[in-house]
């Protein structure tokens, strides 16, 4: 666990001295905070707009948590798409282009623990990534106003949308890990990462094509079902399922292909 915890340190040190790590934290709340920015002001106009017509029910039905944190929560995940592959693309590739993937190889530590370190280096950014937009909701709580009692964001769908977000960040992640452990070239496995983690993006359009059970395998095949629910506050064990197998996994491709080195 030592040779873990001390090849994610060096994974995360490496994260906070360069740019990589700044600009990636930087840009997304940026475009986060615009997106919420965006959606209250939306809100804001729809409030005024139920009020100026005498529509109590619809302003009744309105509330943060589907108008403001929802739209939220799946842009952050869509913004995955572009931050993961600048993010894992030198997990391995860096380390064999400088020529000390060898050196690394002939370290007191086995194919696992390098893979295992490596891979909570960029899940620990995946994490700091996915409770970034918590801001958001925090500042509802506490500024806005509620049509009944308690809080005025209903906190369950926060947390289990937060959750999947985080698991969703874990499986791309992995998915660039194991990328990157194929090729000793960035660009390629940045472009590489791109390609799969759009096509899970472009999975529930394909399976909205289909039909039968083709459209459910499809659909169950595809990342973005599973968090989606957990955005809209639906926690589902098989969803966790889904996300820990995937990840478990990807993470034993990427240790055989670490672990082939050493008989090369």
């Amino acid at each position: 666990m030592r040779n873990i915890l001390t090849i994610a340190r060096k994974e995360l040190s490496i994260y906070f001295t360069t740019t990589i790590g700044y600009l990636g934290f930087g840009a997304y709340t940026f475009l986060m905070g615009l997106v919420f920015v965006t959606t209250l002001n939306r809100y804001q106009q729809m409030t005024q707009y139920y009020l100026g017509q005498q529509q109590p029910q619809l302003l009744e039905q309105l509330n943060f948590n589907d108008a403001i944190i929802q739209p939220m929560l799946s842009t952050g995940y869509w913004m995955f798409l572009f931050f993961v592959p600048f993010l894992t693309m030198r997990l391995f590739a860096e380390e064999k282009s400088n020529r000390t993937f060898e050196l690394l190889m002939t370290a007191p530590v086995n194919s696992l623990e390098i893979v295992l370190g490596k891979f909570f280096g960029v899940a620990f950014m995946m994490l700091v990534m996915s409770l970034l937009p918590l801001v958001f909701p925090l500042i509802l709580h506490v500024y806005g106003t509620s049509s009944g009692e308690g809080s005025a964001v209903e906190w369950m769908p926060v947390w289990s949308g937060l959750l999947m977000v985080f698991l969703l960040g874990l499986t791309f992640a992995a998915i660039g890990l194991f990328i990157s452990s194929l090729t000793e070239s960035q660009i390629v496995a940045a472009v590489l990462t791109f390609a799969v983690l759009l096509l899970a993006f472009v999975l529930p359009f394909i399976a909205g094509r289909l039909e039968g059970d083709w459209r459910s395998v499809v659909d169950y095949l595809s990342p973005l079902t599973h968090v989606s629910r957990g955005v809209l506050g639906r926690l589902l064990l098989s969803d966790l399922v889904y996300f820990g197998s995937l990840v478990a996994f990807l993470l034993l491709l990427t240790h055989r292909v670490v672990e082939s080195h050493r008989w090369r």
